[in-house]
């Protein structure tokens, strides 16, 4: 079967000059995470959807109803799109997502992208504060000056979100990725911290506190996991050490 990925709009969505918010799931799920509590938190319009034969057939239920994998959201008033994916890509098609986005963000007509996505870094004393960014372009470099990023001048980066930045790199299109420094595999902390930056660079103003109550939470619950792990390991360690062997 062929794979086929196509944009979606409910009503011709008139785009041309707005700013791309795009959260693909990525490294700590950052980008879907910060994405969604966006949308969740301001007023956006559900304009449409990505529809492909791509997406595992595992659909979430919201409020009595199911929702789309991957969606399209616009605040006219904002000059805000935002483009949110729940569902993990599969290496196979993260190509051919990256080229239909890409075509979309052009036929658009976007002044700017920005993804939202994480990073792994090592080193100082609160690592989360730090936050990265990498440009499509020397043009897009200035945004990263502008907004106070630690630019990534060496190193690797993966998924759609690399791909997407490749692909505009000679495009008209601005294009950045803000990124959280991630330690967990579902890292709230690093997507409140990236939502914060991104209140600076666009003009918002979302509060953040939510999602970093729900961090701490996540944070304890993992704790609590762990404790229990152990304290499962060391009962069956002294369960192995007495418990005589019966032959």
């Amino acid at each position: 079967m062929k794979a086929e990925v196509k944009f979606v709009e409910y009503t011709p969505q008139n785009l041309k000059g707005f700013t791309l918010i795009e959260g693909f799931p990525g490294m700590g799920l950052v980008g879907t995470i910060a994405a969604k509590y966006l949308v969740e938190k301001t007023k956006f319009d559900y304009v449409g959807y990505l529809d492909s034969n791509i997406f595992m057939p595992i659909i979430r239920i919201h409020k009595g109803v199911p929702v789309r994998p991957a969606r399209i959201y616009a605040n006219k008033k904002l000059k805000l799109c935002v483009l949110i994916s729940e569902q993990v890509i599969g290496k196979q098609y993260i190509d051919l997502v990256a080229q239909k986005t890409v075509e979309w963000v052009k036929a658009k007509g976007f002044k700017e992208v920005i993804s939202l996505s994480g990073v792994h870094a090592t080193g100082g004393t609160s690592p989360n504060e730090v936050i990265y960014g990498i440009a499509s372009n020397e043009e897009s470099k200035t945004l990263l000056k502008r907004y106070g990023l630690k630019e990534i001048e060496e190193g690797i980066t993966t998924g759609i979100t690399a791909l997407i930045l490749l692909e505009l790199k000679r495009s008209k299109t601005k294009a950045i990725s803000i990124l959280g420094n991630v330690q967990l595999s579902a890292d709230y902390k690093a997507a409140a911290e990236v939502l914060k930056k991104l209140n600076k660079v666009i003009g918002l103003k979302l509060n953040v506190e939510p999602l970093m109550k729900e961090a701490k939470e996540t944070e304890r619950q993992l704790i609590q996991s762990l404790q229990k792990l152990k304290d499962t390991k060391d009962g069956a360690d002294k369960f192995e050490i007495r418990t005589p062997i019966i032959t």
